[in-house]
């Protein structure tokens, strides 16, 4: 399920990457992985504390809860009974600049803009509202709501991790 979910998103960016033309303004558009949205949050959430609160922090917690809240709200998925932090709507119109003032475009945003381009776009067959929100939350195979279990998305075997040790001691 990881593979398909990581492989959906992957054919979703090469549809962006063939039709960016039509769906942005320059080809020198940076597409952000869940990494950099989070990353992206965090630093949008520190300068709106700033502003009300005069400090350039932000608790783990806070980034935590609201990176919930903007993934469902994003993806038009139900928000009812999530916490949201203070200043909500001002920390994701600063989420929104920054990403526009770096001419950057996070996966929620491709996802959208695939899917508007025609209505039998490939992507549109190939993942789901909650399977992005899944893969860009870390959930690689929800078993229910309340359990999340969690696969490797790279194995490794005693074998490759000794190869490591040995290339690494002789450099």
């Amino acid at each position: 399920m990881a593979v398909l979910k990581q492989k959906s998103v992957l054919d979703m960016i090469k549809e962006f990457r063939n039709n960016w033309h039509t769906l942005c303004n320059s080809e020198r558009t940076t597409l952000c992985g869940a990494d950099s949205m989070l990353l992206a949050l965090q630093l949008s959430m520190a300068e709106n504390n700033k502003q009300h609160s005069g400090e350039f922090t932000v608790s783990l917690s806070d980034v935590l809860l609201t990176w919930k809240y903007l993934l469902n709200e994003k993806l038009n998925l139900p928000v009812e009974n999530m916490k949201v932090t203070d200043h909500y709507e001002d920390i994701k119109k600063s989420y929104d600049d920054f990403l526009k003032n770096s001419n950057m475009l996070d996966l929620i945003d491709v996802y959208q803009k695939c899917k508007a381009l025609t209505s039998d776009c490939e992507i549109n067959n190939t993942i789901s509202s909650s399977q992005l929100r899944d893969f860009l939350s870390g959930k690689q195979n929800a078993v229910d709501d309340k359990t999340d279990v969690y696969e490797p998305t790279s194995p490794t075997n005693k074998h490759n991790q000794d190869n490591e040790k040995v290339l690494i001691n002789c450099h």
